[in-house]
């Protein structure tokens, strides 16, 4: 893979091309979304060694990462390089491989027309803000082929205008790059880290206008999707390490949906806690396993609900770790239960054993629901039904609607008649 210019150009000597090229520059202009409206930013035409790379690009955030731990060092420490040699030849190679995407194909645009058709974004020192596979795209064909591609040596750039907070450069890199139509080739890990950036340093009610979300629950969840991502990167032993998890967008998604709704209907139990490791354990097992683990709870809605209650007390019985129910019920597992069984399943080693066991315990309950918790839902029934004529005064009743009642008390009184 083509590499760019190791003579990477000091940034007063950038910025005085780029001043020189501004009071050359003609009438064209570009215009850029700001927050309150757009500015109309010049354009002018640059020696391609005069533009460096932008390290916090939100489409290679989770591959520095990678890139850092490689490297034993922090990725603090690579931005702080960024316009080093190294760091521009690493950032180079990941943007030339991004522009490849066949999502957002910017490289075969580019390959096969031979043309620049939008300016890049820049600032006064030779940044590149938008633009960044582009720039690499045609540096790696040029290098490749210089006699086909050598308009690629000077680069159109639209430069923003001098004196922009930090704050505001984000907020432009945010309407321009994170919007819903935009977002395709960014990764959904690398979205979700820029986001939370975003979130941090512009503030919840800016980030909604520039992203175009609904409301501040589109911010909840994305975060709340990175969060559970990091927490299973934590749990396996590998902090940080996106790329582990850059394919399973849709097992963490459906994860924190579920988790979320098992927490409002049992929030004061731990089974959410039980339930969420059981998913960690899923996705650590997903290549060994024969069944695909989005067919089950807690990925899917949980068919029958009692499975919530179930599932954790049948894996406890099945282990020893508490009493073995009579058939027919299911009773919860109490708070001690779970702590016997925590440290069981928060084993990131036998992780095929927990989602082995638990996938099978969800097949059989479906299997068998009648007999394994049939009575558990007959009293819930008629709890429900003792409920419901409490609140009823019986003298409004009809006389036929009486019939009907009493014959179903007989008809219970029946079944129940060889055992009384």
């Amino acid at each position: 893979m083509a590499e760019p210019d190791p003579q990477c150009l000091p940034r007063e000597q950038r910025t005085a091309a780029v001043g020189a090229a501004m009071e050359n520059a003609g009438d064209a202009t570009h215009f850029v979304p700001v927050e309150n409206g757009y500015v109309e930013a010049p354009v002018i035409e640059l020696d391609h060694r005069v533009l460096v790379y932008r390290a916090d690009n939100g489409r290679v955030l989770s591959e520095l990462e990678y890139a850092a731990r490689s490297r034993g060092a922090p990725v603090e420490q690579l931005k702080a390089d960024a316009e080093g040699v190294e760091v521009q030849t690493l950032l180079h190679n990941l943007l030339v491989e991004k522009s490849r995407d066949q999502r957002g194909p910017v490289y075969a645009e580019l390959e096969r027309y031979g043309r620049q058709t939008e300016p890049i974004l820049v600032g006064a020192d030779g940044l590149v803000l938008n633009g960044n596979r582009r720039l690499a795209a045609m540096r790696d064909l040029m290098a490749r082929d210089g006699a086909a591609y050598n308009q690629f040596a000077r680069v159109r750039a639209a430069v923003l205008p001098a004196g922009l907070s930090s704050h505001e450069i984000e907020f432009i890199e945010a309407a321009l790059q994170m919007a819903p139509d935009l977002k395709l080739d960014y990764g959904w890990i690398n979205r979700r880290l820029k986001l939370r950036q975003h979130v941090a340093d512009m503030g919840r009610d800016r980030v909604i206008n520039a992203y175009r979300f609904p409301g501040p629950a589109a911010i909840d969840h994305e975060l709340a999707e990175l969060c559970l991502a990091e927490s299973y990167l934590e749990w396996i032993g590998q902090p940080r390490g996106y790329d582990l998890v850059a394919d399973q967008e849709q097992a963490f998604g459906a994860l924190r949906l579920r988790l979320e709704k098992l927490t409002d209907a049992l929030a004061e139990t731990k089974l959410p806690d039980v339930w969420r490791r059981i998913g960690f354990a899923m996705i650590r097992a997903r290549p060994e396993l024969d069944r695909n683990i989005m067919h089950y709870f807690p990925f899917t809605d949980p068919v029958p609900p009692a499975m919530r209650n179930w599932v954790p007390r049948s894996m406890a019985e099945n282990l020893g770790l508490v009493e073995r129910q009579a058939p027919g019920e299911n009773r919860r597992l109490d708070a001690a239960g779970v702590d016997r069984l925590m440290p069981i399943i928060d084993e990131p080693r036998t992780a095929r054993t927990t989602a082995s066991a638990s996938m099978s315990l969800i097949e059989k309950l479906k299997g068998s629901q009648d007999r394994l918790i049939g009575f558990s839902r007959l009293i819930s029934l008629l709890q429900n039904a003792s409920q419901t004529l409490n609140q009823i005064d019986v003298d409004d009743l009809t006389d036929d609607q009486v019939r009907r009642l009493r014959a179903q008390l007989a008809t219970l009184q029946e079944h129940l008649s060889p055992r009384v």
